[in-house]
C-alpha cells in the first residue's frame, strides 16, 4: 500500500475521529439550504429535495467510510445507491444533465468551504493547513469527476427508458395535462384513464427514515378499492396518482392497507381535466405541509390543512399571527398543552363548555377553570377573537412554535 502523506493522515484522522455528529449535521443543513438557493429547479419540488437529501447523506457516509484508516481513500468511495436514484429522479423530471452536475459542483464547493472553516479553528502551521486543503481538493475533485461520469450513464439510461413505448407516452401526457394542455378525449385514450370523471389525486412517498422495498404503484392499486387508478413516478421514492370517482360511494382510504413507511397526501375530489389538475395541486400542497410540519401523519388530507397551507405561503406573517394570538400559551410544558387543547375544543364547539368537556372527556367545571386561565393569560374577549385564534392554533399544531 502506498505510504500516506502527513496531510492525508491528518485529514483521515480528523474526518473519522474528531469531526462530531453535530458538526456533520450542521454541514448537511447548510449544504441543503445552499442547494435550494443556487438551483431554482429545487425550490418547489419536495420529491427532488428528498432524493437529494438521501443522496447527500448516503454519499457522505461512503466518503467517510473510505477515509478511515483501513479505507482505500476518499477518491475510491463508491457511488451510493441513493446517488443513482437522484440521477434517475432528475431524468424523470425532464431536467437537463447540467442540473445534476450543478448539484454536485455546489456540494463540492460547500464541502471545501466547510473544510476551510474547520481548519481555521485548528492550531496548525499555515503551510500544513494549505497542504491539507490541497489534499482534500485533489481527493474530492477526483471523486467528483468519477461520480459524475458514472451518474451520467444512469441519467442517460433513465432518459432512454422514459422515451420508450407506453410508459413514455403516459408520463408525457400527464405532464402535458398538468402544464395546462391536453384534451379530454385524446388524453383519456392515451392514458387509458377516464378524464371526464371526478378525480382524487394522491401523492405517495416513502418516509426518509424507513426502508420500503415494495411497489408504490401496487400500494395505490390496493387502496383504490377497485377504482380506476393512474400512477406515474414522481421520483426515486414516490408516485403521483389519481383515483377516478364514477358516481359510486365516495372513496375512503383504508389505512390498514398502507405499509409501514409509506405516507400519503390527498387532494379534494374534483371533476374533469381541470379537477385532475386542481386535486393534484392540492395533494402537493398537503404533502408540503406533511413534510415541513411537526406531525408525522400517515395520511394528510388537503381539506384538513387548507388554511394552514395558504397561511404558510407567507411564513413571516404566519409566525407573527401565532406569536400575537397565542402569546404565553406557546410553551412545550404539559400545562400549556392542556390549555391549548381546551381552547381548541371550546372554539370547535362554538363556545359551548359542556360540549367541549364531553369531547375532551373531562368535567365541565375543569373546562371553565381552564378557559378562565386562558382569558387571564391572553386577555380580552376570547370568542370575539375566535377566527384568528383558531387559525393560530392550527398553524401551531402543524408547525410548532
Amino acid at each position: 500500500m502506498k505510504a500516506r502523506e502527513p496531510a492525508d493522515r491528518w485529514l483521515r484522522n480528523y474526518l473519522t475521529t474528531t469531526l462530531t455528529p453535530n458538526d456533520l449535521n450542521l454541514f448537511l443543513s447548510g449544504l441543503e439550504e445552499s442547494f435550494t438557493a443556487d438551483i431554482p429547479e429545487l425550490a418547489a419540488d419536495a420529491e427532488l429535495q428528498r432524493d437529494l437529501r438521501a443522496a447527500v447523506r448516503s454519499q457522505l457516509g461512503a466518503f467517510l467510510g473510505a477515509s478511515g484508516p483501513s479505507g482505500d481513500g476518499p477518491a475510491e468511495a463508491p457511488v451510493s445507491v441513493e446517488a443513482h436514484a437522484l440521477a434517475r429522479t432528475v431524468a424523470q423530471r425532464g431536467l437537463e444533465l447540467r442540473v445534476l452536475t450543478q448539484l454536485y459542483h455546489a456540494g463540492h464547493r460547500a464541502m471545501l468551504s466547510f473544510a476551510t472553516e474547520f481548519l481555521q479553528q485548528e492550531d496548525l502551521d499555515p503551510q500544513f493547513k494549505l497542504e491539507v486543503l490541497t489534499t482534500m481538493w485533489s481527493q474530492t475533485s477526483e471523486l467528483l469527476n468519477s461520480m459524475l461520469d458514472e451518474l451520467a450513464v444512469t441519467y442517460a439510461d433513465e432518459r432512454e427508458r422514459l422515451l420508450q413505448g407506453a410508459f413514455a407516452s403516459r408520463v408525457t401526457t400527464v405532464r402535458e395535462i398538468l402544464d395546462g394542455g391536453g384534451g379530454v378525449a385524446q388524453s383519456s385514450g392515451l392514458l387509458g384513464y377516464p378524464l371526464r370523471l371526478a378525480h382524487t389525486a394522491v401523492v405517495a412517498w416513502v418516509d426518509d427514515s424507513t426502508f420500503f422495498a415494495g411497489s408504490l404503484d401496487r400500494v395505490m392499486t390496493r387502496i383504490s378499492g377497485g377504482r380506476r387508478t393512474l400512477s406515474v413516478p414522481s421520483g426515486a421514492h414516490g408516485v403521483w396518482s389519481w383515483i377516478a370517482q364514477d358516481g359510486a360511494a365516495a372513496w375512503v382510504i383504508d389505512r390498514s392497507l398502507i405499509p409501514d413507511g409509506v405516507r400519503l397526501a390527498v387532494g379534494e375530489s374534483a371533476p374533469g381535466i381541470e379537477g385532475f389538475r386542481r386535486s393534484h395541486r392540492e395533494a402537493l400542497a398537503a404533502q408540503r405541509i406533511a413534510e415541513i410540519g411537526t406531525r408525522r401523519d400517515v395520511v394528510t388530507s388537503y381539506a384538513d390543512v387548507e388554511l394552514v397551507s395558504m397561511l404558510s405561503a407567507d411564513p413571516h406573517a404566519m409566525r407573527g399571527l401565532v406569536a400575537r394570538e397565542l402569546a404565553c400559551l406557546l410553551g412545550a410544558d404539559a400545562a400549556s398543552e392542556r390549555l391549548r387543547d381546551t381552547l381548541h375544543a371550546v372554539m370547535s364547539c362554538h363556545g359551548n363548555h359542556e360540549a367541549a368537556a364531553r369531547g375532551l372527556g373531562i368535567h365541565k367545571n375543569t373546562v371553565r377553570y381552564r378557559m378562565q386561565r386562558v382569558e387571564d393569560i391572553l386577555g380580552g374577549d376570547i370568542l370575539a377573537r375566535r377566527l384568528k385564534l383558531e387559525l393560530a392554533l392550527k398553524c401551531f399544531e402543524a408547525f410548532g412554535e
